[in-house]
């Protein structure tokens, strides 16, 4: 009997250990997921907050490039490094509840615009393939790797490129554009219009992720249509050296040299315009030597945002692409939530 009854009491004993033991470990998970579903719930919120942010940023860069078009009917129209919309330009916006606001505006002609080695008709321009081959040994040269590592052709990256854009299905030198693309899986045709986007190169023959990415900081795709190339008011330094200048057949990319000489006069105010407009400006082919393909762009209705939002830990980024030439407010082209 007494041994029946000390069996039982260990029993229990055992039994209210187990229990005890499953309690501690339900309440020990459910506090973890509290703990996680919290974690989740503010960087949820931060996250939502963060977006919203960001698109407060791409409505105030579309505020700022609208009224810059409003003061430059009282001034020469020129897109310059001291307008409004380029002020925001690495100057963080705090806001009363921890957030910040990034912002970054830069107008077309910043850019190398691509589509402007066609004309209207899809043809490709006078200069378009000698400058593209001169373009892609420069980019190709700097990109990192040992040299038996950038097998590429610049020739056939330049020929290439124009039968993408063309209007016509013929190969600059003979037969079929669409013969390579149909070989692929799954298959596609040469696009025959303008690129919509930069990342499109990447679907050109001889054009690998790596060389496109490589082709990304110099290029935009804005506007569609038109032959507006580079602003040297705008443009950076590495697109600066991608400025093609010369006379008759005697065409180069510009020189170090050529680029500081251009950074020099902006950090001293001056302003580049073409020859005749203003006595106010300085005439860029005075300052460049030559004649410059494709012909400078110094105003422009289409501008390039990219707008982030910090909460904390948590970044929403918003890239768009706003146009400024139509009614109020600028049409949104291009817009990416990352």
């Amino acid at each position: 009997m007494l041994v029946a009854t000390r069996r039982r009491r260990g029993f229990v004993l055992v039994a209210v250990i187990f229990f005890a033991v499953l309690l501690f470990s339900s309440v020990a998970a459910f506090m973890r997921r509290s703990t996680v579903d919290a974690a989740i719930v503010r960087n949820r919120d931060a996250a939502a907050r963060a977006e919203a942010l960001a698109r407060g940023g791409i409505q105030l860069a579309g505020a700022l490039i609208l009224q810059d078009r409003i003061d430059e009917t009282e001034r020469l129209a020129a897109e310059t490094r001291f307008d409004a919309w380029a002020a925001v330009n690495d100057s963080p916006i705090l806001t009363a509840d921890g957030g910040e606001l990034r912002l970054q505006v830069a107008d077309s002609g910043a850019r190398l615009n691509i589509n402007a080695l066609v004309d209207a008709e899809g043809t490709p321009t006078p200069n378009a393939e000698a400058f593209l081959v001169h373009f892609f040994e420069k980019v190709i040269d700097e990109m990192p790797g040992r040299p038996e590592e950038k097998l590429y052709d610049p020739d056939e990256l330049a020929r290439n490129l124009l039968d993408w854009v063309d209007a016509d299905d013929v190969r600059q030198q003979g037969g079929l554009e669409d013969a390579y693309y149909q070989e692929q899986d799954p298959r596609y045709r040469a696009a025959n219009r303008p690129l919509l986007s930069v990342e499109e190169i990447g679907l050109v023959e001889g054009f690998d992720r790596k060389l496109a990415d490589a082709l990304e900081p110099y290029l935009t795709v804005y506007p569609l249509a038109g032959s507006s190339g580079i602003n040297p008011n705008t443009a950076p330094s590495w697109v600066l050296a991608a400025l093609y200048f010369g006379s008759g057949s005697d065409f180069r990319l510009a020189s170090r040299k050529k680029v500081r000489g251009i950074l020099r006069g902006r950090e001293g105010g001056d302003m580049f315009c073409a020859g005749g407009e203003d006595q106010a400006c300085t005439w860029f082919d005075d300052v460049i030597g030559g004649q410059v393909y494709p012909e400078p762009s110094f105003q422009s209705d289409v501008f390039h945002v990219r707008a982030e939002g910090i909460y904390g830990d948590v970044r929403r980024r918003i890239d768009a692409v706003l146009d400024r030439g139509g009614e109020n407010p600028p049409r949104i082209l291009s817009w990416q939530l990352r």
